[in-house]
């Protein structure tokens, strides 16, 4: 027995007592609520009153409502003071209470399906709404009339705390007193905990963070997937009163200002109404699943002991379906039979009469009755059956072949009898039996003495032209693969004595030159006496079986979206080639190509918009390459490219400036744009490999190396390799070379105010590939700590910097914020090196900002925000760049004494294509500014993207859209107007 069956009960059995001790229950909890520090005006008592009233019956009600009344009355006094407005509202509340219960018990008479979504929808609306609506007005009037307040500011007061009331009690209340038991409630520890979680959610959201309700509604209604309808009405319940409870109380705020209370408890309501309705849609999914499981498991029974021998079949001719009495006539179990074609177990002559006669009338008619064959049984022997099969009714009546049903019955005895009245007949049974092939008899001449009309039909000869002629004259045949003439059948059985078939090679050629694949067995016949009395051909038309087979080869061998070779016919060709150019040495290329960002195209633009992207592609591919290349589609998203005859990497080049050029045109779905790239990685044969496995896997490898380096380019697999054994290279060489200048490593870019796009400063950032070109892409620093040598490159990187900004003049620059690695942040030298820096050049500590990426904060926290303090204490600004990037908690606004953030690279260069990343954008820069941070944004490339950040808030923008790095010179013409300077990462 459950809880509910249990309070059910209590309430036949006490209920009064439960009316009472409900009603005082929710009464003091919206009081309390009410009359707290910050007042809520909340009322959670009449729906609760209103749903237990209407388990009554009605000579009952009046009873209860006195009751109720006087209990009102106590808490007032207990509260504050007896008054006119007092009763007033303890009759409103009644009559409210008593309108709700009228409600329901009218949707009860009426068996409302309180699991229809529409249904529940309906009824909320007339429970709730109507009479809030009604008790809001009345409480509006009499505030009028007392003069308390204004009308409209009355009514929208009391209506909006009435239906969040209602809103929050109704479902937990209608789900106890009125639903139907649909099973056991199972009160599971993770529905507690669920709860638990969303009310957090719901206080944290509330106090610390923008549009609290949309986390509030988020945590809602994905617990609502993973809870019953009760456990998420509790659900409501709790979140409404935990979150009011909190604003009473003063914890939470509520903004200042006209009509503000109901601007907090509006979206409040709406967030509730969700859950409720989308956990009500998924209860009725759920019931209704489940009866449709039991009904089909009730049919399947049905079907599978029906008194009669009988299967089903789909519209590819495969049993999905068979009774145990068709079983039990052929000796097989279910598992021999499901997914095998019904016409494998028939026997041979069957399974031509089958597909000769009875098939195509099936299709023709919807139906065949008594139709005679043989079937196999599983022992091998034969037995006679009569077959009536009918087409589903849908297939008749849209024209397309779904499913059809067969019935089947032993006739074997009586054929046997038939067989044993007919023997006298057997030459002339055995070729009425014939006559659902094509069929030529000839003499022992080969002059022909019978042609059937089906050979008539296909040899395109009237019957007279034949007779008494020679065969060789109107058969001729062709090989299929070559077109060469093949010799007469009957002519090689009259020469050998011997069988002669054609197993689907051979085509028939037509006095009018239609050709035909055909399927020949042609067979002597022999007398008693072993003589010769001539030679019967039988042939059948196996056209479309022959194209079907030549179709599924091709299907086997081809993608089906983009009609490229798949992963078996590629690897194949790529074997194929390994082993040619083994014997004949020649150089070809082995390339991966996988679709940048696709999952995100799926995402964004749907599955469909992807197949028409991936098909677009493989036509590119298609007309690019060389019809002595490959271009095949091997799985998802990823392509393969074997380009044969390739002279170097500049041929192979050109290929990807062709291919580039031609996919990074936008393509059109659905009347938008869609913009692709692609990222190829590239081997060659025989540089990189000469087995297929290891072509492949190099060629795998440089492309996730095109990848790493930000997609959209071709690598070689040697160029990837080169950065791979750089990792393992000396720096000390490097460091201790007297001729590499480190100031080369520093490049300029100029930084630009968003809002009138005026230099602001410049942007001096960093390359170690200008002086050491084999660590392109490399983290020199992180190196450099591996091998000892961290100290020894941070000097030379400050001297570098230290020689850069001493060719600047920056005497009209209001901000140098310098690029640090995260290393440098917690390096002991670090402190000094900047105070050297910043004496030797001279330069005010004011001016100075510090730009240190987001990751920083993966280190030791203690040790990092130490480091940053001490800078701090020196006056020096901070700044964190890549700001959203990395998956760390957001605490480090509050811990570290920030003045600026720079946005990732990856959100702006992307907004155009990705609209997820505008929104993304948006946040961040809100967010900042909400913490009074500064905001830049880099990548900057098309007018549209400034132009957008501009209007989000962000402050100072910079990419190629403004200015490419420039030479010190150059800088030092543009930074005599007045302007700020920004050290930034290489990366930008």
């Amino acid at each position: 027995m459950n809880s509910r069956t249990i309070f059910k009960q209590w309430t036949n059995k006490y209920s009064i007592a439960t009316s009472v001790l409900v009603f005082l229950v929710f009464s003091a909890i919206s009081l309390f609520i009410s009359t707290g520090r910050v007042g809520i005006d909340i009322w959670y008592a009449n729906m609760a009153f209103g749903l237990l009233l209407s388990l009554q019956s009605y000579h009952h009600w009046v009873k209860h409502c006195l009751i109720i009344f006087s209990i009102n009355l106590l808490l007032y006094v207990l509260v504050d003071k007896i008054s006119t407005i007092a009763i007033i509202t303890i009759l409103s509340n009644i009559i409210e209470a008593v309108l709700i219960a009228l409600l329901v018990k009218q949707a009860m008479l009426k068996k409302v399906n309180g699991y229809n979504v529409l249904e529940f929808t309906l009824l909320l609306y007339k429970v709730v709404v109507i009479p809030s609506v009604l008790g809001a007005l009345f409480f509006a009037c009499v505030e009028v009339n007392l003069g308390n307040q204004p009308w409209f500011s009355a009514f929208s007061t009391k209506l909006i705390a009435t239906v969040l009331g209602a809103v929050s009690i109704f479902p937990l209340g209608y789900y106890i007193c009125h639903t139907k038991k649909q099973g056991q409630t199972q009160y599971e520890h993770k529905s507690i905990l669920l709860i638990a979680l969303t009310t957090v959610i719901n206080v944290v959201a509330l106090k610390y963070l923008p549009f609290p309700y949309a986390y509030t509604s988020l945590a809602l209604v994905l617990s609502a997937l993973f809870m019953p309808f009760s456990m998420v009405s509790i659900n409501i319940l709790v979140n409404s009163i935990v979150s009011l409870y909190f604003v009473s109380i003063g914890l939470i705020t509520i903004t200042k200002g006209e009509h503000a209370e109901t601007l907090f408890l509006l979206p409040m309501l709406i967030t509730y109404i969700t859950p409720a309705l989308l956990s009500a849609a998924l209860t009725s999914y759920r019931h209704t699943y489940a009866k449709l499981t039991s009904a089909h498991a009730t049919i399947k029974r049905m079907y599978d002991y029906t008194p009669v021998a009988m299967l089903s079949i789909d519209s590819k001719g495969i049993v999905n379906a068979v009774s145990e009495q068709w079983l039990d006539l052929l000796g097989y179990t279910r598992e021999d039979v499901l997914g095998r074609r019904a016409i494998d177990f028939l026997t041979p002559n069957s399974r031509e009469y089958a597909i000769n006669y009875v098939l195509p009338e099936f299709f023709k008619l919807g139906k065949v009755e008594n139709i005679r064959y043989q079937v196999q049984h599983k022992k091998g022997m034969s037995i006679d059956v009569e077959l009536t099969s009918v087409m589903e009714p849908e297939s008749l009546h849209l024209g397309k072949y779904f499913n059809s049903l067969a019935v089947i019955k032993d006739v074997t005895t009586e054929i046997t009898l038939t067989k044993k009245l007919a023997q006298d007949r057997e030459l002339l049974e055995t070729t009425l039996m014939s006559i659902g092939d094509g069929v030529i008899a000839t003499d022992v001449h080969g002059l022909t003495r019978f042609v059937n009309p089906i050979a008539e039909s296909l040899l395109g000869v009237r019957r007279g032209e034949m007779l008494k002629r020679p065969a060789e004259n109107y058969i001729h045949l062709i090989d299929r693969h070559n077109s060469t003439r093949l010799p007469c059948p009957i002519r090689q059985v009259l020469d050998s004595r011997k069988k002669y078939t054609f197993e689907q090679d051979a085509i028939l050629v037509s006095k009018t030159g239609v050709q035909y694949s055909i399927q020949d067995t042609t067979t002597p016949i022999v007398s008693s006496k072993g003589e010769l009395q001539g030679v019967v051909m039988v042939f059948q038309d196996v056209t479309e079986l022959v194209a079907s087979n030549d179709r599924m080869a091709y299907l086997a061998q081809h993608d089906s979206l983009t009609g490229l070779p798949n992963r078996t016919l590629a690897l194949d060709r790529l074997h194929q080639a390994c082993s040619k150019h083994t014997r004949v040495p020649q150089a070809f290329a082995v390339a991966f190509v996988d679709v940048d960002n696709f999952k995100k195209i799926n995402d964004t633009h749907g599955h469909d918009t992807g197949d028409v992207i991936l098909q677009t592609i493989g036509k590119k591919l298609n007309t690019i390459l060389r019809s002595s290349d490959t271009a095949a589609r091997i799985g998802g998203d990823e392509f393969l490219l074997l380009l044969h005859d390739v002279v170097d990497r500049q041929a192979i080049s050109q290929v990807y400036e062709k291919l580039n050029t031609a996919i990074s045109e936008p393509i059109i779905v659905n009347k938008k744009a869609v913009s692709v790239s692609v990222s190829i990685g590239v081997c060659l044969f025989p540089d990189d490999g000469t087995a297929p496995e290891l072509l492949l896997k190099n060629a795998d490898e440089a492309m996730y190396h095109s990848k790493s380096q930000g997609r959209n380019r071709l690598s070689f697999y040697s160029q990837s390799v080169d950065i791979k054994t750089f990792n393992y290279m000396s720096l000390s060489d490097f460091i201790s070379d007297p001729s590499i200048n480190f100031n080369e490593i520093f490049y300029i870019t100029p930084l630009i105010k968003a809002v009138d796009h005026s230099i602001q400063g410049i942007i001096i950032g960093y390359d170690f590939s200008s002086v050491l070109p084999q660590c392109e892409s490399a983290d020199v620093f992180t190196l450099a700590q591996k091998q000892g040598v961290f100290s020894k490159l941070s000097r030379k990187w400050f001297l570098g910097l230290n020689k850069t900004l001493s060719g600047i003049r920056g005497e009209t620059l209001k901000d140098i914020t310098i690029r640090v690695d995260d290393r440098h942040l917690v390096s002991s030298e670090f402190y000094l090196a900047i105070e050297q820096t910043l004496e030797s050049l001279n330069i005010a500590v004011e001016k100075i900002v510090l730009s240190f990426k987001e990751s920083v904060f993966f280190h030791d926290n203690k040790i990092t925000i130490s480091a940053i303090n001490k800078l701090k204490n020196l006056n020096i600004r901070l700044d964190v760049r890549e700001f959203g990037v990395n998956s760390i908690s957001l605490d480090f606004l509050n811990i570290v004494p920030l003045d600026s953030v720079t946005i990732g690279a990856g959100l702006t260069s992307q907004m155009e294509t990705e609209q997820h990343n505008e929104v993304l954008a948006y946040t961040l820069i809100k967010l900042a500014k909400s913490v009074n941070l500064k905001c830049t944004a880099v990548t900057v490339a098309t007018s549209y993207q400034a132009t957008l950040l501009e209007a989000m808030g962000c402050d100072y923008l910079l990419g190629s859209y403004f200015y490419k790095p420039l030479p010190i010179e150059q800088i030092n013409k543009l930074i005599d107007k007045p302007c700020n300077i920004m050290l930034v990462s290489s990366d930008y």
